[in-house]
This record gives C-alpha cells, sequence and structure tokens, in this order.
C-alpha cells in the first residue's frame, strides 16, 4: 500500500518527466525496482579501449612520417649539394693544386643560399652538412671523407639514420 501511494506522489511531482527521460528508467508498482533500458551504450572500458588503440597508432605513426621528412630532406638537399661541392672542389684542385680547405674558395654561395634545413662546410678532403634548427634539431652533422669514400653521422644518430646515407 505504500508503494502504490509514493508511486503516485512519484509521479505528480514536477521534475518526474525529465528525470525519466534523462535516466530512461521504468518502474513498477509494487516495490519492484528500477529497470533499466535494454539499449546498448558504450561503457567506459570500451571508450578507453578505443582511445588506447588510437594512441597506439598515434605513437607508431608520428615517428614514422617524421623520419621519412628527415630522409627526404637530406635526399633533396645533402646528397645533390655535396655533388656540387665535391665538383668544384676536384675543378679548385685541378686549377689551384691543392684542395679548397673553406667552402668559400669554391664560390657557390648562390648554390648554398637556398638551403634552409643545412649548412655546409669543408676542408681539404671531407665535407660537412650541419643541420639548422628548421630540421628539427640544430647541430647534427653529416660527414664525408670523398679522400676515403666515408660517410658518418656526428652529433645524434636519433635525428639521422646512418642506413640513409649511400
Amino acid at each position: 500500500m505504500y508503494e502504490i501511494f509514493y508511486a503516485q506522489k512519484i509521479e505528480n511531482h514536477k521534475y518526474f518527466d525529465k528525470l525519466k527521460s534523462i535516466f530512461k528508467f521504468e518502474y513498477q508498482i509494487g516495490g519492484a525496482m528500477a529497470q533499466q533500458n535494454p539499449a546498448k551504450k558504450a561503457t567506459l572500458i570500451e571508450v578507453l579501449m578505443v582511445i588506447l588503440i588510437v594512441g597506439i597508432i598515434v605513437i607508431l605513426v608520428f615517428p614514422t612520417i617524421g623520419e621519412k621528412r628527415n630522409k627526404d630532406r637530406m635526399n633533396l638537399e645533402v646528397f645533390p649539394t655535396f655533388d656540387i661541392i665535391l665538383q668544384a672542389n676536384e675543378q679548385f684542385n685541378e686549377e689551384q693544386g691543392y684542395y679548397a680547405f673553406d667552402i668559400t674558395m669554391l664560390n657557390l654561395t648562390d648554390v648554398l643560399e637556398d638551403k634552409q634545413y643545412f649548412e655546409f662546410a669543408l676542408t681539404d678532403t671531407t665535407v660537412i652538412a650541419i643541420t639548422t634548427p628548421k630540421f628539427g634539431k640544430a647541430g647534427a652533422k653529416i660527414v664525408y671523407n670523398f679522400a676515403k669514400d666515408y660517410w658518418t653521422v656526428e652529433g645524434t644518430e636519433d635525428v639521422i639514420d646512418k642506413s640513409w646515407l649511400p
């Protein structure tokens, strides 16, 4: 008897319809507990699993994109520029009888001006490309010793992978 009285009192409450629509419950007179609507909803665990899977994909994809971008920058700027510097240095050697020990001796400022990811330096038998901040990390070096035909990376291997070198 008390259950019927309280059920009628609840139905007459001014916020009953709002609560019913928000919580989507059904009730039965006679003291039975409220039953949930059997509509399928995503649980917290399912949502967390989706977030976890998306996070793992992001962790795997973004470093790969960065590495590919750095490798492309090297292929576009470093290797063609090294070829130009080496040819100019060979020509300088034929004309002067010795290799240039400074990059400014080769008069390549017009070629080197538009390079935005690397700065280039030269010793008598070594060409060096030094990364700029636009590359992502400044100060990493790619060194090519043309007398010994030897490539190396100095400074940081996490930005430039040795497998990218010829």
